[in-house]
């Protein structure tokens, strides 16, 4: 069951009713056995998968506070991470380890189908365990000891396949508080769950058609398809992506439950830190805890004459890599993450002073920042040519003819008339989310704005909003990006 399909549709209307008509100390109940029903929906085989990293979680929460000897502490704590990391590494790894195999085997003319699906969720959901994990033993979130709010916690259906990553003290004590029906909170959320089907069907599903078209058969083109399909994928992960954020967090309000930001505009972000303190906000944030600052920690212990400079260099490198290795083990996310590191390391290095940029003359902040956002936009967009890449060679071909060929005329024409069209109503999208955008920079919030109008102008704004989804709303029910990692 797809979130953008008429499935779900059906399927989340009917769990909100029935949510709101039980006693909340059974709500609980509900909630869990719609969760584990939408991932069912998915695969029932990976279930397992799922069920036994919440167990993991569950179990190893309790012996961390069962146990006060330090070194029992430790090795529960390392044990429980080992094996929710190799659970990930065995569904992440096993098909390119398989590879040499399955490569011998055909050798000797023995035919082999040995490959494994990665289920859905993976990575979200064995992140969000080991930050429940390590939290526990760090003292910052005690252990939750009801079986049931512990697996709803983390298959929790909102955020189950493509995040936000939730916290343990943000959103257990959430799962424990009875929510009564708020007229406020669910118009708001069914907004923000409209807006962000808007962010998927009408903008991120058209640029696709550009974006796969030029990037399925990336040396079929030069230079100004090449650029257009990457600024267009840079539109299209964000919409998709933050517009499955949206869906996520609306869905969760309507049920009186909070989830964190995911996206803040980050694509008027002013540097690379600034980016990724705006983009995928929640993996942001557990990079940054449980892998940048423990790595900073490490280097300001050392005693070498580099460990300050070392300090400020390997630990956005290292943290990016990682990130990178998160959404794959293809070079093309490595590399990816690479670049994401070297950007955070020389923003670091400039913040701090080590590099100077000086420029022999003042010029107005307003042009300063602009020239800021629009070079933060396009370090961002380059390194997404290797995210978006099908293979490595095809990434650097493309790096290689961006600025190849460059006559206008050819370059439309070799561009169909119907993706003209899919592109012209994917640009006015981009239009009224930037509007949008700018409305919510000029008021602290928007919501309020909204709620201050008379009424009849609000559900026109509401059914305005719908009418557009369904007239120029892609309904293919494609695949959400971040549902693949």
């Amino acid at each position: 069951m797809k979130v953008n399909s008429i499935q779900f549709l059906v399927f989340f209307p009917v769990v909100a009713f029935a949510f709101y008509l039980l006693p909340p100390r059974w709500r609980w109940v509900l909630l869990l056995g719609a969760s584990f029903l939408f991932y069912l929906s998915w695969d029932p085989q990976y279930i397992v998968v799922l069920l036994t990293v919440t167990a993991i979680g569950y179990l190893g929460g309790l012996w961390l506070i069962w146990s006060t000897r330090l070194q029992i502490r430790r090795a529960i704590l390392m044990g429980s991470l080992l094996a929710i990391l190799g659970i990930l590494f065995v569904f992440k790894n096993f098909n390119l380890s398989n590879y040499t195999l399955h490569a011998v085997l055909d050798h000797l003319g023995i035919s082999s189908d040995l490959y494994l699906v990665l289920p859905l969720g993976i990575s979200f959901f064995t992140l969000q365990t080991i930050s429940y994990m390590v939290d526990v033993y760090r003292g910052v979130t005690k252990p939750e000891k009801h079986p049931g709010i512990y697996a709803l916690f983390i298959a929790f259906f909102p955020h189950l396949t493509a995040g936000p990553i939730a916290r343990a003290n943000q959103l257990l004590p959430q799962l424990r508080t009875p929510h009564a029906p708020e007229y406020e909170r669910i118009v708001s959320g069914l907004l923000r769950m409209a807006w962000g089907f808007f962010k998927k069907l009408v903008i991120a599903d058209r640029l696709a058609l550009l974006v796969n078209s030029v990037y399925g058969d990336p040396t079929a083109y030069t230079g100004i398809p090449l650029i257009l399909a990457t600024y267009a994928f840079a539109f299209q992960i964000y919409c998709d992506f933050s517009g499955y954020a949206d869906i996520a967090l609306g869905a969760a309000s309507v049920l009186g439950i909070n989830l964190q930001e995911n996206f803040q505009q980050p694509y008027y972000a002013r540097s690379i830190l600034d980016f990724w303190r705006r983009w995928h906000i929640t993996l942001y944030t557990w990079l940054r805890d449980y892998i940048f600052y423990p790595l900073t920690r490490i280097f300001h212990r050392s005693r070498m004459g580099s460990a300050v400079l070392l300090s400020l260099v390997l630990p956005p490198i290292v943290t990016m890599l990682a990130s990178g290795l998160w959404h794959g083990n293809q070079w093309t996310f490595i590399i990816w993450g690479a670049l994401h590191g070297l950007y955070m390391a020389c923003s670091v290095l400039l913040n701090r002073g080590k590099i100077q940029l000086q420029l022999p003359f003042r010029l107005p902040d307003r042009i300063a920042t602009g020239l800021r956002i629009f070079a933060t936009f396009h370090l961002v967009s380059f390194a997404w040519i290797f995210f978006r890449a099908n293979s490595l060679p095809e990434a650097v071909y493309i790096v290689r003819n961006l600025f190849v060929n460059l006559e206008l005329r050819s370059s439309l024409m070799s561009m169909s008339p119907g993706g003209w069209y899919e592109l012209s109503i994917a640009l006015v999208g981009i239009l009224m989310m930037e509007i949008v955008h700018w409305l919510q920079r000029r008021h602290a919030s928007l919501r309020v704005v909204i709620r201050s109008q008379p009424a009849w102008l609000r559900w026109s704004v509401y059914y305005g909003l719908v009418v557009v989804i369904f007239i120029f709303g892609k309904f293919e029910t494609a695949e959400f990006i971040y549902s693949r990692f």
